[in-house]
């Protein structure tokens, strides 16, 4: 069994205070965990420099843990190589793949994504109007990398920034849920039925866990959850 510390929207420096206090509460659990995942917004407004306090609270907390990230809609598009560049110490997902063996021999495969909205919200429908085609077009991504990875570890996750269910997002405003996630993911879960999913984003979520024909799915929004989320794969 894998433990799991996963958060989202941090949004460093402005919860970053937040973040450090929560992983305090929960220094034991992180002392032991096999793995740190991000599920994005981990720094504020494409603040790439301020990701490094971020890494320093986890590791100093935690030990040096391995960390899964993907990239939110605050680690602005366009970014990402500079995120990747200047961290990589950090396992970075983004429409990919990656499969992690613990100390038990265990395989733990993980596809991470900033994942899908029904609705491009209105920024993006100004600024990137290729979103429209790129949401349609992640949730058989989805669903082609975890049958792939299915057939080469034991346990699948997916972590994703964007709500993959609306399941998860309940205590937002109804009007906005196209633009907090996408049923399409949700169906591209139902189908390749992976072993549990992560997500984020969603900050006044009331509804934090919820299953998806018995697969669980998290939302692990610092903000809603105003705490990590400790997770027994």
């Amino acid at each position: 069994m894998a433990t799991i510390v996963a958060v989202a929207d941090v949004h460093s420096p402005k919860y970053l205070m937040h973040y450090m206090s929560a992983l305090n509460r929960r220094r034991e659990e992180c002392r032991e965990a096999d793995l740190v995942v991000w599920a994005g917004d981990m720094v504020y407004r494409g603040r790439v420099e301020a990701l490094q306090a971020v890494i320093d609270v986890t590791f100093k907390i935690c030990g040096e843990k391995r960390i899964v990230a993907v990239f939110g809609n605050e680690e602005y598009i366009g970014l990402e190589d500079k995120f990747v560049k200047n961290y990589p110490q950090i396992i970075w997902l983004n429409d990919s793949t990656t499969v992690l063996e613990l100390e038990n021999g265990e395989k733990i495969g993980i596809f991470g994504t900033r994942g899908a909205l029904e609705r491009p919200t209105q920024w993006q429908r100004k600024h990137h109007p290729e979103l429209w085609q790129v949401y349609r077009e992640r949730p058989r991504i989805l669903e082609e990398q975890v049958k792939r990875l299915k057939e080469e570890a034991s346990k699948v996750i997916v972590v994703s920034h964007y709500a993959p269910t609306f399941k998860t997002i309940v205590g937002e405003p109804q009007r906005i849920w196209p633009e907090l996630g996408s049923r399409l993911m949700e169906a591209a879960i139902l189908r390749s039925k992976p072993t549990l999913v992560i997500h984020g984003h969603a900050h006044k979520a009331k509804v934090l866990a919820a299953r998806l024909n018995g697969i669980p799915v998290y939302n692990v929004s610092l903000p809603a959850k105003n705490d990590v989320t400790i997770l027994k794969v």
